[in-house]
């Protein structure tokens, strides 16, 4: 059976050493990690885990600020406007419930595809790692929906995943997270295909890791899907992260390197893709707390014109469109319009001209008498009674709409 492994590279940061250690920051307080390390520089390892237990959310992860996420969750924070509730669901491990640091940040309604039980809770760490990321760079009326699809080990199944994603549907799900990946290249399992084409069809942001093989992503799944948001890693240097994947089906390259998250009980930092895809998936929450009729489109769209170029100009195949940045992002600014829906096609016009005429039954005679083989397209119009075939009927029925719109022709 196929399995999902987890996106994450498992780099922990080098052991602080000892000393005592000055308080740390109130609930209330918006510490950056710097200071938090300038707090904790010299000390024991049980002053760093007790500085850390009273340490609260707010900006844990550098790349919050790199992104300009911090300036742009001010903004809404301050709009004086109330701020909806967007829900980002996060498909992984499951999120450790007891963790401090994600009280009041997640939905109690999450699930358990692994185990087929409403026990989301975390019996490793990755999803709530993800978790804290998303928490990190949002306001607090971002909601984290925990659905857990992998098991301790970071392994998972394909099929729960995309019911994973239709649970996240039904739930109220804004944006997708999936720092999760696999080595179906060729697609081959239609279900998760489909719920990810169903995710976007609703209007939701699917935003997905890249993987940490150091290969082309394009031979990673769902990575490689051209329907989602596909998230490589850098450093604080905007050197591509260590074994990050790259390649044409990245969109951008974002914070995962060192970056500090809640980790079981503590907070503890971790790399890989896994720690950058949920920067996005931040990004993508906030701009549906501006907007929440924003779709996928508009949103790639919007942060597109917010990225930082990092390689060659333009978009190339190792960072993508490159870093985002969201400090100007313009909260007063008209949301972009949606692309206008194609007009559905007119049953029986034949010609595609518009309307349905005297020439569409002399096309369809045409095609009869000569036997022309129709393109999927042609047959979707000109099969005008619906039965799957061309045959007199359709001409039969063209000439009675024609009589009925033009009488004259009928006589």
């Amino acid at each position: 059976m196929r399995k999902f492994v987890k996106v994450l590279s498992g780099f922990l940061a080098a052991a602080m050493t000892a000393c005592a250690v000055p308080a740390v920051a109130q609930a209330s307080e918006r510490k950056t990690p710097e200071l938090v390390a300038e707090a904790l520089n010299g000390c024991s390892p049980e002053a760093v885990t007790e500085a850390l237990n009273g340490y609260s959310l707010g900006y844990m992860s550098w790349g919050v600020r790199k992104m300009g996420l911090h300036t742009l969750q001010e903004k809404l924070e301050r709009s004086g406007k109330p701020l909806p509730e967007v829900r980002v669901a996060v498909l992984d491990t499951g999120l450790k419930k007891t963790n401090r640091y994600l009280q009041g940040r997640y939905i109690n309604d999450g699930y358990n595809f692994v185990d087929n039980n409403t026990d989301f809770d975390d019996d490793q760490y990755h999803g709530t790692e993800v978790s804290g990321v998303i928490a990190d760079g949002t306001s607090s009326n971002v909601k984290i929906l925990p659905i857990k699809v992998m098991d301790g080990n970071g392994d998972g199944k394909m099929a729960d995943t995309a019911k994973g994603i239709y649970y996240a549907l039904e739930h109220g799900a804004d944006v997708i997270n999936l720092s999760l990946s696999g080595d179906d290249k060729n697609h081959t399992y239609h279900s998760l295909d489909d719920a990810i084409a169903e995710a976007v069809a609703r209007n939701v942001v699917v935003v997905v890791a890249a993987g940490n093989e150091d290969t082309d992503a394009s031979l990673r799944y769902p990575a490689n899907k051209d329907n989602v948001i596909t998230i490589t890693s850098v450093n604080k240097n905007n050197r591509l992260g260590l074994l990050a994947n790259y390649g044409s089906v990245v969109d951008f390259a974002l914070p995962g390197m060192n970056i500090l998250a809640p980790h079981k009980s503590i907070m503890l930092p971790d790399s890989g893709t896994s720690l950058a895809a949920p920067h996005a998936a931040a990004a993508a929450a906030l701009l549906k707390t501006w907007c929440k009729d924003l779709n996928q489109e508009q949103v790639m769209e919007i942060l597109k014109q917010h990225a930082v170029d990092l390689g060659e100009p333009g978009f190339d195949n190792t960072y993508g469109w490159g870093m985002l940045d969201l400090s100007d992002f313009d909260i007063n600014a008209a949301p972009p319009e949606k692309p206008a829906e194609p007009e559905p096609a007119l049953t029986g016009d034949v010609n595609l001209d518009g309307t349905v005429d005297i020439n569409d039954a002399t096309l369809l005679q045409q095609y009869l008498s000569e036997m022309t083989e129709l393109s999927d397209a042609q047959l979707a119009v000109a099969d005008a009674n619906g039965d799957g075939g061309i045959d007199i009927n359709d001409v039969t029925i063209i000439q009675r709409y024609i009589a009925e719109l033009i009488p004259s022709l009928g006589n």
